[in-house]
């Protein structure tokens, strides 16, 4: 039984309640009188103890602003918005904020105290995997997701797909940040394929895949996301099948997804063979590696197909592995250490140069290839390619010298 804590307007408290229990129907809530007491109430709790669900206020609190901060206080295990007449605008602004889940209590039926809807709208189960014909030549399929923004998995994305590619692989890099992604500007494109295209289509064979390829490089293509944040939701429901035709294709996958798990990241996280959580030690880090790894393994996604990665870690210190040994489904997870890139790494990516940022032997570059060779040895897919067998070999160790940091000589 999850434990709530809510505010809410007291009109809308019926509603409230009904519809959660239409998401969770097992659910405890208690109500709270202001955002103060919300915030508070959840950072007195255990992290990941509590969940918190943003109603419909009286107080002139903005309730998607609101969910934002307790989103950034970290403290909690789901954040949860329900409003009335929810736009798809709303939707996206939740979703570039961390909300978890956003409920539209105008979607309800039956009524309650004057008239009004209280009854839930129970919502869809999570999305059961696509099958992939895995006896005919199927790519690997890698999924960096995280549970909050900002810790820099389209960074590791792009930078993988350009190591990928250097090494001679065809690879394939799939931003199912669908309303906001942008990972086609780390390869100086000006945009991505709309997947929304993909809801006028029937089934989707690897043709129809294949041509929301965009070349960004010899070897590397760009797919994604939506053109338009309002059309995200036409393309969701097809994510699975895409990577499943996008997986007879090429030679690899490489996934960068939106900072929660939509339904389009879900079922990309059923179909990896590594779903790696990316952390970057910042606040509400250790909640939401409990968030994204607890709702992992109830997707079903196997405990020994999950890593993480430590992004921005220091290269003088060993990893943290006590904090994913505490999680569901993190118990023996692998765990990679990306370096900090610097202003040097970001001015490259900014400007489209994610090829040039994977020649650049730096310290983030060199580690980002060392992930990802791990990952394809274990999978048996590393390639025949001396900068992937070198990168393959182990973390690179760096020291700090005179002029920053320096790779040790082997």
């Amino acid at each position: 039984m999850s434990e709530w804590v809510a505010l809410c307007a007291e009109r809308d408290r019926a509603a409230l309640r009904a519809a959660l229990l239409g998401v969770d129907p097992g659910a405890s809530l208690e109500l709270v009188g202001s955002a103060d007491a919300l915030r508070g109430a959840i950072a007195e709790a255990v992290p990941g103890e509590l969940c918190a669900l943003v109603g419909p206020s009286a107080d002139g609190v903005s309730p998607v602003n609101l969910a934002a901060a307790i989103v950034s206080d970290g403290g909690a295990r789901t954040v949860a918005l329900a409003e009335r007449g929810v736009t798809g605008s709303l939707r996206s602004r939740a979703a570039r904020a961390g909300i978890d889940l956003v409920i539209d209590l105008d979607a309800a039926i039956g009524t309650g105290d004057g008239g009004r809807p209280v009854s839930p709208v129970v919502p869809a189960p999570p999305p059961r995997p696509v099958a992939i014909d895995v006896a005919g030549p199927r790519a690997p399929l890698v999924v960096m997701c995280s549970g909050r923004g900002g810790v820099g998995k389209t960074s590791i994305v792009a930078t993988a797909a350009a190591h990928a590619a250097l090494w001679g692989l065809d690879v394939c890099a799939v931003d199912l940040d669908l309303a906001c992604g942008n990972l086609f500007s780390c390869f100086g494109l000006s945009g991505g394929s709309d997947l929304s295209r993909l809801s006028a289509v029937g089934s989707i064979s690897p043709e129809v895949a294949e041509g929301m390829r965009v070349t960004a490089h010899p070897g590397l293509s760009v797919v994604g996301p939506c053109d338009r944040p309002e059309t995200s939701e036409l393309a969701a429901a097809r994510a699975g099948e895409l990577l499943s035709a996008l997986a007879t294709s090429c030679d690899l996958l490489l996934v960068d997804t939106s900072p929660t798990f939509t339904d389009a990241v879900a079922q990309a996280a059923q179909l990896a063979d590594r779903l790696v959580i990316v952390s970057d030690g910042g606040p509400g880090a250790t909640a939401a590696l409990a968030r994204t790894s607890g709702l992992a393994v109830r997707l079903g996604v196997a405990r020994t197909r999950i890593a993480r990665i430590e992004n921005r870690a220091n290269p003088r210190e060993h990893a943290d592995l006590s904090t994913g040994r505490a999680e569901v489904g993190l118990e023996t997870a692998r765990v990679f250490r990306t370096f900090e890139g610097g202003l040097e790494t970001e001015d490259l990516l900014a400007s489209g140069r994610a090829i040039d940022l994977a020649e650049s032997g730096s310290p983030f570059s060199d580690s980002v290839a060392s992930a990802l060779a791990q990952m394809l040895a274990e999978l048996g897919r590393l390639p025949d390619a001396e900068g992937a067998r070198r990168a393959a070999g182990g973390e690179p160790r760096w020291h700090r010298g005179l002029f920053g940091l320096r790779r040790e000589a082997r």
